[in-house]
């Protein structure tokens, strides 16, 4: 075995080479550990049921249809003939002034290839891993599963099949349940070795349909527990995914791309001369812990978000009128709200769903959507004369969309235009007896969205769009060789006119939200400027997801809602309003009817948010909590620090029965209070970090330390 090194930055990316077999595989180790490859033991078992310990493995793990299937078919594709006939020909590496690119190319007798590239960026902390398949075999191949990537033999500093040392982490999704954290080790899975350790075993896991984090984060990170190595993963997939987490003998295999034949229905043809492309992965190594290996992967999104219109830059403040008019907007309203609001320094107050024309009959306010006309009896003059008027008060004016479907009451939603909405089985897809999907794929569709959505929001002078999504496709639709090629298609299309948006309206600042975080996956947060980070708009458990949510996405791109009403108390405004420092600030609620003391306490908000915005977008974040997790019934409390050179932001929330007090750690240094929001906290620092005294339940605070 040979090995090709690559130092990079505070990690290493080593490629093993077997010249014997040809076969080929990568690991990314921390800077300084060596690996234990050369003092593991060669076979399991005895006579006649003897079989590799180990081998070197894949860069990935592909299947066509046409091949013996993998010994662990039902439970894995992984393993089979295809993946085995690979064989190493070339790597080939690429520098610029800020990036490193290296392509490793292997094929097969057969005639097919494999693609696959590493990209890194300077200074950061992981890599992007792009898998492409070519088909040179003289005939059409059909793929069955195609990995985006695979992180083989893990963990490389085990000499054995280390009983009780590996662990698999993983974050759940859910309707306003995002990001709950969830570990398992390998006995917990059940994937500890049995007396015949010759057949691989899996734990695949995913989600299917068009809502991406419907079950699950497209994540996974596994953990060597004797020696604290984290390798984290993340898949930029917004249609169906899956993660598998492999024992093939005394080694594991974390990969994940595309959901497979087997978990997603998908299977792809590829002729003779062509190609495909498997979605991008993110891969990272910490040793420092789970949510540095987590925020080592977000910290490769943030050059992305700075390719996003200029004013983000500065993490404004929003306000969305949702939970103020809730579905019934109108002009004289939004201009009340923008007199009000002109004095807070808010960048974009946005008008949600009920703006466009329905049904007379519908009291839905997202009932006939799909037109696109604007209520003539909401907003007579149309939005531009009142973008106009936000423009001279500071503001820009967003409106709200869903424009991948239609609803009932639409003109589009009819029968005349059903050829150009997705079908499964030949029959319309619609969910919730209200919504069909436009095909993407078909050019009449994205000409009609051309006109209906770029054309209206350049016409009307829009700056910000908030782009909803409320419904899942499912596992798949028609129009291609599997339900599941046809779903990924669809999905691609969709993120091609997003692509176009961003050509066509540079400037504008684009929201994406699915029911909340149905898409917080790297495909659709690279394209937009932020996300929704939940449906969650009145509820206590807002700070309980909102910090769930930091190892996960960018706290720049966490929209995370802050409503105000004169029914709440002042702890309770103050508890709301401290949420919002966990993310990007969105006010909503009725403020024009708030007493001077609460709208005191909303303008002193803003001002910390403003203090604060610097760490929220480049900061660090650790969570301390010594809270229950069901959220709907929180008890305890947690505090989250986010630090950014001698800065740190601290937020805190208490829970109901908060009795204990808190305690967490703060880097080396000497720290004190430089500002405050919120609550009176009672806090102590001291040179092994800070505990909190709780006084009441549901209290929030906001902390700016320095270091002296």
């Amino acid at each position: 075995m040979t090995y090709k090194d690559y130092p990079l930055g505070n990690f290493l990316l080593r490629y093993l080479i077997d010249p014997a077999s040809g076969h080929v595989s990568m690991v990314l180790l921390p800077a300084g550990l060596e690996s234990c490859y050369e003092e593991r033991r060669e076979t399991l078992g005895k006579p006649p049921n003897v079989c590799s310990a180990w081998s070197v493995g894949s860069l990935c793990h592909l299947s066509l249809s046409h091949h013996p299937q993998s010994p662990g078919a039902g439970g894995t594709l992984k393993y089979g003939y295809s993946t085995e006939a690979l064989r190493y020909v070339k790597q080939e590496k690429w520098e610029s002034q800020n990036k490193l690119s290296i392509t490793t190319i292997l094929k097969a007798e057969e005639g097919y290839w494999v693609e696959h590239t590493v990209e890194y960026t300077l200074g950061e902390s992981g890599v992007e891993v792009s898998t492409r398949f070519l088909n040179q075999s003289g005939r059409t191949l059909r793929l069955d599963l195609l990995t985006s990537f695979s992180l083989d033999n893990l963990s490389p500093f085990q000499r054995d099949d280390a009983p009780e040392k590996i662990k698999l982490h993983r974050f759940r999704g859910g309707w306003s349940l995002e990001g709950k954290h969830t570990e398992d080790t390998v006995e917990d899975l059940n994937l500890e070795p049995s007396w015949y350790r010759c057949f691989p075993e899996s734990e695949r896991y995913g989600v299917l349909g068009s809502h991406p984090v419907k079950r699950w984060f497209p994540f996974g990170c596994v953990e060597d527990m004797e020696h604290h190595i984290f390798w984290s993963a993340q898949v930029a997939s917004n249609s169906s995914w899956q993660m598998e987490f492999t024992r093939d003998g005394d080694c594991f295999s974390l990969s994940g791309g595309l959901a497979d034949r087997e978990f997603g229905g998908w299977s792809k043809e590829i002729p003779d001369g062509g190609s495909f492309l498997a979605p991008k992965a993110f891969l990272s190594v910490s040793a420092d812990g789970l949510w540095d290996a987590c925020q080592y992967l977000t910290g490769m999104f943030q050059k992305y978000a700075d390719l996003q219109p200029e004013p983000e830059a500065e993490l404004p403040i929003l306000f969305n009128e949702w939970c103020t008019t809730w579905g019934s907007p109108s002009h004289s309203e939004i201009t009340a709200l923008a007199h009000k609001l002109q004095p807070l320094g808010i960048s974009y107050l946005v008008i949600d769903a009920g703006w466009s024309k329905k049904p007379v009959e519908s009291t839905d306010p997202q009932a006939g959507n799909g037109d696109w006309e604007i209520d003539p009896d909401k907003f007579p003059e149309g939005f531009r004369p009142l973008s106009l008027e936000l423009e001279s008060l500071g503001m820009s004016l967003g409106v709200w969309m869903e424009f991948e479907v239609t609803t009932k009451g639409a003109y589009v939603h009819g029968s005349p235009f059903d050829s150009l909405h997705l079908t499964r089985n030949g029959t319309l897809i619609q969910t919730g007896n209200i919504r069909r999907f436009w095909d993407f794929r078909h050019p009449e569709v994205i000409e009609y969205l051309k006109e209906k959505v770029i054309g209206f929001l350049r016409s009307q002078e829009i700056r910000y769009l908030k782009v909803d999504y409320n419904g899942s496709i499912g596992a798949g639709c028609d129009g291609a060789e599997s339900p599941g090629e046809g779903l990924r298609a669809q999905m691609e299309a969709v993120l091609t006119f997003f692509r176009l948006i961003r050509r066509e309206l540079p400037d504008l600042v684009i929201e994406n939200c699915a029911s909340g975080g149905h898409r917080l996956e790297p495909s659709m947060m690279t394209l937009t400027a932020m996300s929704s980070f939940s449906d969650a708009h009145e509820c206590s458990e807002i700070p309980y997801i909102a910090a769930n949510l930091h190892p996960l996405i960018l706290p720049r791109q966490s929209q995370i809602w802050a409503v105000i009403s004169k029914e709440l108390s002042l702890r309770e405004v103050q508890y709301r309003l401290t949420s919002a420092m966990l993310g990007r600030f969105c006010l909503s609620g009725n403020i024009l009817e708030l007493e001077d003391e609460k709208w005191e306490t909303v303008k002193q908000a803003a001002e910390f948010y403003r203090q604060a915005k610097d760490i929220i977008k480049c900061g660090r974040s650790l969570l301390f909590r010594n809270s229950t997790n069901n959220q709907h019934h929180l008890r305890g409390a947690q505090a989250l620090t986010r630090q950014s050179g001698d800065e740190i932001l601290l937020v805190y929330h208490s829970f109901d029965q908060p009795s204990k007090d808190l305690q967490g750690l703060l880097p080396a240094g000497t720290w004190t209070v430089k500002s405050q929001f919120g609550a009176d906290c009672r806090i102590k620092l001291n040179p092994e970090g800070f505990v909190i005294y709780p006084q009441q339940a549901f209290e929030g605070a906001a902390l700016l330390l320095s270091r002296i």
